[in-house]
């Protein structure tokens, strides 16, 4: 398989940081304070992270909703306290598994991942893993082998001019942090998961089902775990620090967290659709707690899966996802409209029209109504001869 356009820049970029290697310790900052004391190298590097950001929004990379936008914020806030709004959330519109920190306090989310979730401590623990890279300045020291905040800025632009969302999630790979710097973001991100007072035994949970995933799929290094240490040492680690930790029972917010992300995971089972990743939709759906996690309108993605994957016995399978759908969610009408085309496929006109006429009904503006309406025609005319 061809290496990836970003991939092979990394010896440039390498023998960048070789030529201007640092020695000197750098401190933690305690607040926010700190952040208004920054030296010459650090404030070049802020700014380029800064002119990144610009480039996400105006690149509409962006996952723009208010609700979702103030409640990670509101995650945050409780996480780092201290830090006032310097620590910035965001949401990226991509639905693969990823996360990532900029120096200047920017942490991005993908909609993949927050849909991979299953509560707001499991939420937490990434954002707090991510924050402790800002504020223990771990792009600083992983990355100030680059002369000047230009040379990190070039690197953009040697990808793409302006970064596509891929690209800039390879960057961020490329300048991944060192095993001993995520380690040390896990066990300080862990403090502030405990201190702000969330269950901190789903730490270790986050990854196990994300672990499964990566597994069943095949899925080879994704970025967030290329810039981690491997997910089993990621597991056992957290593992090792709730022993530690003697935890008692936390706040785990499961009821508020999928109040947040149920829109989102339905947008993001259609996205997996589309780009006909099906096996994905079903592992997804295929979880024992699958339709506890996810909206029970989401039995009509996994007829859709079934019925674009084709394979022996789909047909049946996407019928019988169809038919739960429209049984627990009657009132969700793309339910009804795929058991009409199913019937019309299989010549079962009385049935598909009525399925047709019960769609209509409850999307009167359905943009395919004239060829529902031409399906209904075409089908009486059948069932007169």
């Amino acid at each position: 398989m061809p290496m990836p356009s970003i991939l092979r820049l990394l010896p440039a970029f390498a023998m960048l940081g070789l030529a201007a290697c640092q020695s000197t310790p750098i401190k933690p900052m305690s607040g926010h304070e700190d952040t208004r004391h920054l030296n010459a190298e650090e404030t070049r590097l802020w700014h380029s992270a800064v002119e990144l950001d610009g480039r996400m929004e105006k690149a509409d990379y962006l996952y723009e909703d208010d609700e979702l936008q103030a409640y990670l914020e509101s995650v945050m806030q409780k996480l780092y306290p201290e830090y006032g709004d310097t620590i910035g959330v965001r949401a990226v519109d991509s639905p693969s598994l990823n996360a990532f920190a900029l120096p200047n306090g920017s942490i991005y989310i993908n909609t993949g991942m927050l849909t991979r979730l299953d509560n707001e401590a499991q939420l937490a623990t990434v954002l707090a893993h991510e924050g402790v890279h800002f504020t223990h300045k771990h792009s600083w020291q992983q990355r100030r082998n680059m002369k000047t905040s230009t040379a990190f800025s070039t690197g953009f632009g040697m990808v793409t001019g302006i970064p596509a969302l891929g690209d800039l999630i390879a960057l961020s790979s490329i300048y991944g942090f060192s095993k001993d710097l995520e380690r040390e973001a896990d066990a300080e991100g862990f403090q502030r998961l405990a201190a702000a007072g969330y269950d901190v035994r789903q730490a270790p949970v986050t990854f196990e089902y994300l672990l499964a995933e990566v597994e069943a799929l095949d899925i080879d290094e994704p970025y967030f775990f290329s810039t981690h240490p491997a997910l089993e040492d990621r597991i056992e680690s957290f593992e090792e620090l709730v022993r530690q930790h003697a935890a008692t029972n936390g706040y785990r917010g499961e009821q508020e967290y999928r109040m947040q992300v149920e829109e989102l995971q339905l947008e993001l089972l259609q996205d997996y659709l589309e780009l006909g990743q099906y096996q994905s939709v079903l592992l997804i759906l295929g979880r024992p707690d699958a339709f506890v996690r996810y909206p029970l309108s989401a039995w009509f993605y996994l007829g859709e899966a079934y019925r674009l994957r084709d394979e022996e016995g789909d047909a049946a399978r996407s019928a019988g996802a169809y038919t739960t759908a429209i049984r627990l969610v009657p009132e969700f009408a793309p339910s009804w409209r795929a058991m009409g085309l199913h019937y019309m496929k299989q010549g079962e006109a009385s049935q598909a029209d009525s399925h047709f006429s019960r769609y209509l009904e409850l999307r009167p503006d359905a943009p395919d109504r004239a060829y529902i309406e031409l399906y209904r025609t075409n089908l009486k005319t059948k069932d007169a001869h």
